[in-house]
């Protein structure tokens, strides 16, 4: 993979006299004032436990990271203590639909990608993400509209879906989307309608030529797909991953071995499949009733918790948790998102669930945490974020305990930072 730019290198910082400012409470704003430091706390950098030391951050970058000494004098610092400091989360599949852009940074996500949205809706996103002016709002990059064909998948979405007709030029389609300022080409690989009938789909001529103009154009391409035919299709053409992990049958090695060769990465969403499997989702359930977290819950994510999809699919969380672990075990990079924004998923919160499935099904805690910061970050060429390193940006993320030995402490919260200036919890 390779490693995300940094945005710009940031300074030194040093003086005379410390003030102690606890991480945990809703006050201590001080840091929004420039320069100060988050201290005692174990440190992970994207990849791997640092060990516990301390981190500078000035101007909403991070300046210093360090294992040894003590925290430079002059600032306030954060006493991390007993608590765990990582990048801010990056959900790498959603969807905005209606609820506030302020409910995934209070829960740590700090970098969201939505993999289908109205760009029309999303003009100001590059001007937000290139800023280091304190914001609620996470960075956000986007897909735009999917590649799909006439009545194929979410071709029905809006009256200004654009769809891929037969004699169309993919290569053009892929240049008007990103004229419209989508970031990632997403296509549009499932045919069966949530139905259960056939609809059509995108044929190999029309993704083969779509990945190799994301290709040409330096993008990523992403595959929404459930079935490992189609899914095998959009990794022979160079796709950059899959949306989701096929759900159809189980991963033969063949299979396992095309994908980890071609270097794709797979994004398992296996929230989405637990609120499929069951209406009542016990793995949504142990999470949103866990006194640490339900507090902090706003009334459009508890809508969203509710949300039903009509119908179950109780088999399908096992055999995606199956898939996930064969893929994983075969070296096939993980990168985590929700597919939140759609029944049962919520923004911010089914991180914590996301995590907590992946863990089921096979990752070590460290893995898991690794999908969700610099994995993405690399896939997704997002500059700055997702590691904890000198010029990194400072979206961080501190939690009591330590995730990396027990996920369930990312349902402990203690304190979160968007670029740099704290981010407020209430609901």
């Amino acid at each position: 993979m390779r490693r995300a730019a940094t945005d710009t290198a940031g300074g030194s910082a040093a003086g005379a006299g410390t003030a102690v400012v606890e991480a945990s409470g809703e006050s201590g704003a001080s840091d929004e004032a420039g320069t100060y430091a988050i201290a005692g706390a174990r440190i992970f950098d994207g990849t791997s436990m640092l060990g516990t030391g301390h981190v500078v951050i000035a101007g909403g970058r991070i300046v210093e990271v360090s294992t040894s000494g003590h925290a430079p004098s002059g600032m306030p610092v954060h006493d991390g203590g007993g608590a765990t400091l990582m990048p801010g989360l990056i959900d790498a599949h959603m969807h905005y639909l209606g609820p506030p852009r302020t409910d995934g940074p209070r829960f740590g996500v700090t970098t969201e990608i939505s993999l289908v949205d109205d760009p029309a809706t999303q003009q100001d996103k590059e001007r937000l993400r290139r800023s280091f002016a304190p914001s609620p709002l996470p960075s956000l990059w986007s897909a735009g509209w999917r590649a799909t064909v006439p009545g194929g998948w979410g071709s029905d979405g809006a009256p200004n879906v654009p769809v891929l007709r037969d004699g169309d030029d993919p290569a053009a389609f892929v240049a008007d989307r990103l004229a419209e300022g989508s970031d990632i080409i997403k296509l549009a690989l499932e045919d069966i309608g949530l139905d259960g009938e056939p609809i059509p789909v995108l044929s190999a001529a029309q993704i083969n030529g779509l990945v190799a103009a994301a290709t040409r154009a330096g993008v990523p391409s992403v595959a929404h797909v459930s079935k490992v035919s189609l899914a095998r299709t959009a990794i022979e053409a160079g796709v950059t991953g899959l949306a989701h992990v096929p759900v159809d049958v189980e991963l033969d090695p063949d299979f396992l071995d095309l994908v980890r060769n071609s270097g794709a990465f797979v994004t398992p969403t296996l929230t989405l499949m637990s609120a499929l499997s069951a209406a009542d989702d016990p793995a949504r359930a142990a999470v949103t009733a866990d006194p640490r977290v339900a507090p902090y819950l706003s009334s459009g994510q508890r809508d969203l918790l509710g949300s039903p999809w009509g119908f179950e699919d109780r088999g399908r969380l096992k055999s995606a948790a199956r898939n996930v672990a064969l893929l994983h075990g075969a070296g096939v990079p993980i990168v985590v998102g929700t597919d939140s924004g759609v029944p049962g998923v919520a923004h911010g919160v089914s991180m914590i669930v996301e995590l907590e499935l992946l863990v089921g099904a096979g990752l070590s805690p460290s893995a898991a945490l690794t999908a969700a910061t610099s994995a993405p970050a690399d896939f997704y060429r997002l500059p700055g974020r997702g590691r904890i390193e000198r010029g990194h940006r400072a979206d961080l993320l501190l939690v009591h305990g330590d995730p990396t030995r027990d996920i369930t402490a990312m349902r402990d919260v203690a304190a979160i930072w968007r670029n740099g200036a704290r981010v407020g919890r209430a609901a």
